[in-house]
């Protein structure tokens, strides 16, 4: 097992049309974003503008979890729906697909040689919580608060990118109260 622990002052916003974009993990890590060849990316980002158009992501499935605000998805000819506080919507790129509202959220985007999970754990101060891992690779996101897994020490913003896992679970302890989002990717 492989783990590589970022700092929160690891990442860098950079902007885009309607707000801001902070990329955590991709694979691989020399793809390119503006080239689309990753297999996989999680990122942040915040929408500023009350309404806005998403980009078009075809050959790629999102999964977007809301950390902060509320959003309206209208995804054109299918369905919408009204999204707060981790909240997800799973969808694929390609759909045209607006949003009503500012919000910051949580991304995770896939193409057809992987797949994808999300969930956040709200956890109280000396709160333990199992997490049942499915997968290989495990990337985690602290939202708030401060944990632990094993010996290593995860605070608010930090990522810890867990590859090549044999376990099939981890035990999370929460320091200081908050919510963190374990995203879970399988290589197909």
């Amino acid at each position: 097992m492989k783990q590589t622990y970022y700092p929160a002052q690891h990442f860098q916003a950079k902007a885009w049309a309607n707000g801001t974009t902070t990329e955590l993990v991709k694979y691989p890590t020399d793809s390119d974003f503006l080239k689309r060849d990753f297999i996989f990316r999680i990122s942040t980002a915040t929408v500023e503008a009350e309404e806005s158009t998403f980009s078009d992501f075809s050959g790629l499935t999102r999964i977007l979890m809301i950390l902060e605000g509320s959003m309206t998805l209208i995804h054109e000819g299918r369905y919408q729906r009204d999204l707060n506080p981790y909240d997800q919507d799973t969808f694929d790129g390609s759909w045209s697909t607006r949003s009503i509202g500012k919000v910051r959220d949580f991304n995770v985007m896939f193409n057809e040689q992987a797949e994808g999970e999300l969930r956040a754990f709200q956890l109280q101060s000396e709160q333990t919580e199992i997490l049942e891992i499915s997968q290989k690779r495990i990337i985690l996101f602290v939202h708030t608060g401060q944990y632990c897994i094993g010996e290593q020490f995860l605070e608010t913003g930090s990522v810890l990118d867990i590859e090549e896992s044999k376990s099939t679970f981890l035990l999370l302890k929460c320091i200081e109260s908050g919510t963190i989002l374990c995203s879970q990717v399988l290589m197909c």
